[in-house]
């Protein structure tokens, strides 16, 4: 493994588990790492093109904050598939989205204040073109695990 490629390793690492929260994040980031923080965000956003990095920010509790979600399980039919995932990830409310190689072909979560609010969405994205089916499965109970990519 050559220089360049262990610096990318670090970065990835310090991004996922050791995020400074001060105010100047990406600074303290870059002396930690030993290099200039223009320098740091150009390597970021270059890892953010080539996809290695979805994005930054923090990962909350959205039940602790009063918010209902659910995750969706979507049949639709390949030739509308990139229009409704398009409509999908423009809303503020969905976190995570999943194309699989299954009858139900896209998965997804939404969060929102009220269960009305998840109905009122889902009702609304059954009626687009080509989504055949959804399911909204919301969580009887919730496990988390420390999701940690090991390089």
């Amino acid at each position: 493994m050559n220089r360049k490629q262990k610096l990318i390793l670090k970065i990835l690492k310090t991004l996922q588990s050791d995020f400074p929260l001060t105010k100047n994040p990406y600074q303290a980031l870059a002396d930690k790492l030993g290099m200039d923080e223009t320098a740091l965000i150009a390597e970021i956003k270059l890892l953010k093109r080539k996809g290695y990095v979805r994005r930054i920010g923090a990962v909350v509790s959205a039940a602790r904050l009063g918010y209902k979600s659910t995750l969706v399980a979507a049949r639709m039919e390949k030739a509308f598939m990139s229009r409704n995932i398009a409509f999908i990830n423009t809303r503020e409310n969905v976190t995570h989205n999943y194309l699989r190689g299954a009858k139900y072909n896209v998965w997804f979560t939404f969060s929102a204040k009220t269960k009305k609010e998840i109905e009122d969405f889902i009702r609304v994205f059954k009626k687009r073109r080509g989504v055949v089916d959804v399911l909204s499965l919301p969580a009887k109970r919730t496990f988390k695990i420390n999701a940690e990519f090991r390089f």
